[in-house]
């Protein structure tokens, strides 16, 4: 018997429907769920988990759990494997529903279902002076202030920590970067501000410059080209690092890229 799943992670007219499995897949290519898959992928720690079967961390244990090995993976095969299951919510998105006279905020005995806000809609105004109107309610009830956050109402087994500016997009750009740095990095000509310039990692930093050929030795181009390939691959580790944690979006520093930038360090000197 085929069932139907609700996933918070897809888009706004989307979320609140039923889905099977299958439409899910699709639906969920493009968005942090792929992230969340492609980053663990690509994750030096996640890789070696998978590999040794040996965890860092109960977190990481936690992780391997959820998400199983990845390795020589899809995102759609593993989404039909797991993916659905362990990002499905208990309980769906609720419509917005016409009410008594009272605004009021009444939280539901059960814990997992998330507070309501019941409001009257009058018909006699204009679609733009409802939502006009909705927005100075909600602004009103410190529930929908800016500490505000759906996924802390998240009844999945995994879900994403809070909301994010980062997109799908980013991410992936992230994970290419890092693992064309790992290709490349031991090359004995590698410099970091060519990789910058070779990976179109700033919009305009190297603008005027030739496609092909080293960065030109003029003022600190060289230096600020090395910084924004550094500062991108300080993202991506801090992001894998995390996720490997059960932790994702997340690019706060982490002890594991921090240890390893330091051994590498040493070993160099």
């Amino acid at each position: 018997m085929a069932m139907d799943f609700y996933y918070k992670g897809l888009g706004p007219e989307e979320r609140i429907f039923a889905q099977t499995p299958e439409a899910a897949a699709a639906k969920a290519k493009g968005t942090l769920y792929e992230a969340w898959f492609d980053v663990l992928q690509t994750s030096p720690w996640y890789h070696k988990i998978c590999e040794t079967n040996e965890f860092p961390t109960s977190k990481a244990q936690e992780a391997l759990e959820h998400f199983g090995d990845l390795r020589g993976k899809t995102f759609s095969k593993w989404w039909l494997e797991r993916g659905y299951k362990i990002f499905a919510e208990v309980v769906p998105y609720q419509p917005m529903q016409i009410a008594d006279l009272k605004i009021e905020v009444k939280k539901s005995k059960d814990q997992k279902k998330p507070p309501l806000l019941k409001i009257e809609v009058p018909l006699n105004l204009s679609p733009a002076a409802l939502k006009e109107q909705f927005n100075e309610i909600l602004k009103a009830h410190k529930l929908y202030s800016d500490e505000f956050d759906r996924w802390d109402y998240s009844t999945a087994q995994v879900h994403q920590e809070r909301e994010t500016k980062l997109t799908y997009a980013t991410i992936k750009k992230w994970m290419q970067v890092y693992r064309e740095y790992e290709k490349q990095k031991d090359k004995k000509d590698f410099k970091l501000y060519n990789f910058a310039k070779e990976q179109e990692l700033h919009p305009t930093l190297f603008r005027g410059l030739l496609k092909r050929g080293e960065v030109p030795d003029q003022g600190d181009l060289r230096t600020q080209a090395s910084n924004v390939a550094s500062d991108i691959l300080k993202k991506a580790m801090f992001l894998m690092a995390n996720a490997t944690e059960m932790s994702f979006p997340n690019t706060a520093p982490h002890e594991w890229v921090v240890t390893s930038n330091r051994a590498k360090k040493t070993k160099k000197e």
